[in-house]
């Protein structure tokens, strides 16, 4: 293990106590006002407090709620995800097994199918899988199942266990949990528009937030820098049972399927409003696969690195068996009530004429590139280094800081958008709209203004002008 990656760590589980310090110090500090609140009312004839203290006192209870509250985590599961069995699906578990047993793993809780290209072991956020070893959930989308060969599916798996096998997983459990517990308290803002008693009630809450929110940041920043690291050190232990070759083959034809995917969501748009849908959507997707190859600059960029990362790209001249795969074309139908069913060779070779044209819509949406850009300590010291969110027409695009400023780059569309930022509390954002044209490269120029009596900065975008190419 590289010193990077230990300082890492070590700064990641130093975050982590330092939550657990935390949440012990503020619940410590609702059960005194609590207490404090119940000495108040039960002797409040021989002590003539301050109604407002007694406000004050009673919001320990409100923060231990809340606090209680956010530890009932949201464990449901996304509703396309649907459990199997390995009576219903024994080729794939087959592969499970192999996987597991080979890396000294204990067996897999429950597996899930999905209809989308994906495949992913998730943890869920509970108690027992911090304490101890944890239980693990595979999804498979029906996406890759009914693509991909054998090999590629056991090279795929691989890396997905490979996580597992590294202890820096047990990070990722703390974080998570962490960050889980933190977006209960998302919604307490703009206090300022909220009466005397109800900003005191929360008063606590909203300093739980803060904290909540500053040591998440500081977290996360720390582990995404880990994350890339981990996906090299899974794709290691990939390779040391399927080889470099195969796990370079299952990488590409992932990010390909990945992209025929959506090219084949696309052309099913098209057909709802004429109420028709396709029999079979993925063995329509295999048909695409045959004469649709994305060209290397329509691929994830780090799905690039990793397979160059392993070496030289060699062919493969033996033919796998597809077990997995003509066992998952046969879970897939479309069932519903609808007045034409288009079948999947038909649907696919009518794609094949319109795939000009969603081709030339994803060039569009990336056809126009903005910098948006703060400069470091533009204004005096603010009362706090806080982060923010940055948001292009209300979707997430990066991460702003008032004192160390930034530069984010973004690819959209041409026409007319919107920037706004956004944080838990302390923070409002003036919708800065704007029209960018084809082709163009345009520079925005972002600044805060501090309203110190209420405590709240205002990040807005200030201009905006092209970039000289």
């Amino acid at each position: 293990m590289n010193r990077k990656v230990q300082e890492l760590k070590q700064s990641i589980n130093k975050s982590v106590m330092i939550y657990i310090i935390g949440c012990c110090c503020f619940v410590m500090v609702a059960l005194a006002s609590l207490w404090f609140g119940y000495y108040v009312i039960r002797y409040h004839n021989d002590h003539e407090l301050p109604v407002q203290l007694t406000i004050i006192s009673l919001a320990g209870g409100l923060l231990l709620w809340e606090m209680v509250k956010s530890f009932r985590f949201k464990t449901s599961l996304p509703k396309t995800f649907r459990p199997i069995t390995e009576q219903e699906y024994p080729t794939l578990f087959a592969i499970i097994n192999e996987v597991t047993t080979s890396l000294n793993l204990s067996p897999i809780r429950k597996v899930y199918i999905c209809p989308d290209a994906t495949a992913a072991v998730f943890i869920q956020p509970q108690l027992r899988n911090i304490l101890f070893e944890p239980n693990r959930n595979l999804v498979v989308g029906l996406g890759f199942l009914t693509q991909m060969d054998d090999d590629e599916i056991r090279a795929m798996l691989y890396h997905e266990f490979g996580h597992y096998a590294q202890v820096e997983m047990k990070n990722s459990i703390s974080v998570y949990t962490i960050g889980q517990f933190s977006k209960s308290f998302v919604s307490i803002k703009e206090l300022k528009k909220q009466g005397t008693w109800e900003t005191q009630m929360k008063l606590q809450l909203l300093l739980f937030t803060y904290f909540a929110i500053w040591i998440c940041n500081r977290i996360n920043k720390a582990y995404s820098r880990l994350a890339k690291q981990m996906e090299y050190d899974a794709d290691d232990v990939a390779v040391k049972y399927v080889g470099a070759s195969t796990l370079q083959r299952a990488l590409l034809h992932a990010a390909c399927i990945r992209y025929n995917y959506d090219v084949v969501q696309w052309g099913m748009q098209q057909l709802q409003s004429q109420n028709i849908r396709v029999d079979n959507q993925y063995l329509a997707l295999s048909f695409v696969g045959n004469y649709s190859r994305p060209a290397r600059r329509l691929l994830s960029e780090e799905v690039v690195k990793r397979v160059e990362r392993l070496g030289k790209l060699e062919p493969s001249n033996t033919i796998a068996s597809k077990n997995v795969q003509q066992s998952a074309l046969s879970l897939n139908g479309y069932r519903g009530e609808v007045q034409q069913l288009c079948p999947a060779l038909q649907f696919a070779q009518w794609l094949r004429q319109g795939f000009v044209i969603y081709t030339q819509q994803r060039l569009l949406e990336t056809s126009v590139e903005l910098e948006i850009h703060l400069d470091k300590r533009k204004h005096k010291l603010p009362y706090f280094d806080g982060s923010y969110k940055l948001l292009l027409d209300d979707k997430e695009i990066g991460t702003g800081n008032f004192v160390k400023g930034y530069t984010l780059k973004r690819r959209t569309s041409p026409g007319k958008h919107k920037l706004t930022a956004y944080a838990p509390s302390g923070i409002i954002s003036t919708p800065f709209e704007f029209e960018v044209e084809q082709d163009k490269s345009y520079h925005i120029e972002m600044d805060y203004k501090l309203y110190a009596k209420d405590g709240i900065y205002d990040v807005f975008g200030e201009n905006i002008k092209i970039n000289c190419i």
